[in-house]
C-alpha cells in the first residue's frame, strides 16, 4: 500500500508579542499532519509521525532545543475529497496533552487521520 503523508504548517495562528522581546515572549505555530493506513491505529501513528518530523524540522530551523506542544484540534485534510461527511469519522478522537488526532474512512485507504498540535518556543 502506498503511504501518503501530507504536512501543513498553518501560519494563521502565529503569535508574536508586540514590542521588545522579554523573558516570557514566545512564538507559536499550529502544525497538522495527515497519514493513512490499513487501520486506524496505523493511520494515527502515521499522522503523529508527520507531526514529530515537522517539530524536529522547526527546532532545527529556529535553533531551539525545547518546545512546548499542546493538543490542537485540526480540520480534516483528506487526500481525495473536499471534505469528510459526519458518518465517515472513526470515533473516538485520539487526544493526548500534545496531539489531537481525528480519523475517518478513506477513499483509497481504510483509515486516514489528521493530527494537530500547537508548538511554542521562546523568542531570543
Amino acid at each position: 500500500m502506498r503511504r501518503l503523508i501530507s504536512f501543513a504548517i498553518l501560519l494563521g495562528t502565529v503569535g508574536l508579542a508586540i514590542g521588545p522581546a522579554g523573558a516570557g515572549d514566545k512564538k507559536c505555530l499550529t502544525i497538522s499532519g495527515t497519514g493513512d493506513g490499513i487501520n486506524k491505529r496505523i493511520a494515527v501513528e502515521s499522522s503523529r509521525s508527520a507531526i514529530q518530523t515537522e517539530i524536529e524540522k522547526l527546532q532545527t530551523e529556529n535553533h531551539v532545543t525545547e518546545v512546548e506542544a499542546k493538543a490542537w484540534k485540526p480540520d480534516p485534510r483528506p487526500y481525495w475529497r473536499s471534505g469528510v461527511a459526519a458518518d465517515l469519522f472513526l470515533a473516538p478522537d485520539e487526544v493526548t496533552d500534545r496531539v489531537y488526532t481525528i480519523c475517518w474512512k478513506g477513499v483509497v485507504s481504510p483509515a486516514v487521520c489528521t493530527s494537530g498540535t500547537e508548538v511554542c518556543w521562546p523568542i531570543n
